[in-house]
C-alpha cells in the first residue's frame, strides 16, 4: 500500500492550477471505502473475513481500489464514472481471481442489502449510507452505471473479440464510455 508520502506527490496539472490527490475528493471515496466497507463489517464481513484468512489477497483488493481512485483523479473523471470504476474494483474483490463469479456475488450483495430485491435500489441504499460518512457525495447511480460496472465485471478477463462482440450493441456513446473506462479498469 501506497504511504501518505508517496499519494502527497500525486498530482494533476490542468492549465495553470495543480491540484493534489490527498487533497482530493477521490481520496476521500478511497478512505470511506477502505474504512467503512473494506474494513468494517457494517457493510459487508466478506472484506473482514478476507482480511483475516487471506491478507495478501484482501492488501491487493485495497491496493486495487486506491489505484482506481487515482486513476479516476489523474484522468479527471466524471463523478459517476469514476464510481463506475472504483465500484467495480471493489467489486472485484468478491472473487479477485474471477470477475465474472465477482458479478454474481456483487449482484446478490446488492439486492440482499434492500428488502426491495433490485440492484439498483441497494446500491443506491448502500450509497446514501456511505454519504452520511462522506464530505463530498456519491453520486446517484443509473441504471446504465449499473450495467457498466456488471460489463467491466463481466469482460475483465475476456479477449479483445468477445469485448467487441459485447461492446457492438451498444449506442456509440455508450460504447466509447465502456471502452474508455475498460481499458482504466483492466489496467488496475
Amino acid at each position: 500500500m501506497k504511504t501518505i508520502e508517496n499519494l502527497k506527490k500525486i498530482q494533476r496539472q490542468d492549465k495553470n492550477n495543480t491540484y493534489s490527490y490527498i487533497n482530493s475528493h477521490y481520496y476521500n471515496w478511497f478512505k470511506a471505502i477502505d474504512l467503512n466497507l473494506l474494513n468494517s463489517d457494517g457493510f459487508t464481513n466478506y472484506f473482514s473475513r478476507m482480511k483475516q484468512n487471506e491478507p495478501d489477497v484482501f492488501e491487493a483488493v485495497q491496493e486495487k481500489v486506491l489505484n482506481a481512485t487515482i486513476t479516476a483523479f489523474q484522468q479527471d473523471l466524471s463523478d459517476s464514472d469514476s464510481f463506475v470504476l472504483v465500484t467495480a474494483a471493489w467489486a472485484n474483490g468478491f472473487v479477485p481471481e474471477k470477475a465474472a463469479s465477482a458479478l454474481q456475488d456483487f449482484d446478490r450483495y446488492l439486492t440482499n442489502y434492500t428488502i426491495q430485491k433490485d440492484p439498483l435500489i441497494g446500491i443506491n441504499q448502500m450509497n446514501a449510507d456511505f454519504n452520511q460518512v462522506l464530505l463530498q457525495h456519491l453520486p446517484k447511480v443509473r441504471r446504465q452505471d449499473l450495467r457498466l460496472i456488471y460489463r467491466l465485471l463481466l469482460l475483465k478477463e475476456a479477449s479483445s473479440n468477445e469485448i467487441g462482440t459485447e461492446l457492438e450493441s451498444l449506442n456509440e456513446p455508450t460504447r466509447r464510455r465502456a471502452e474508455a473506462i475498460m481499458k482504466l479498469f483492466q489496467g488496475l
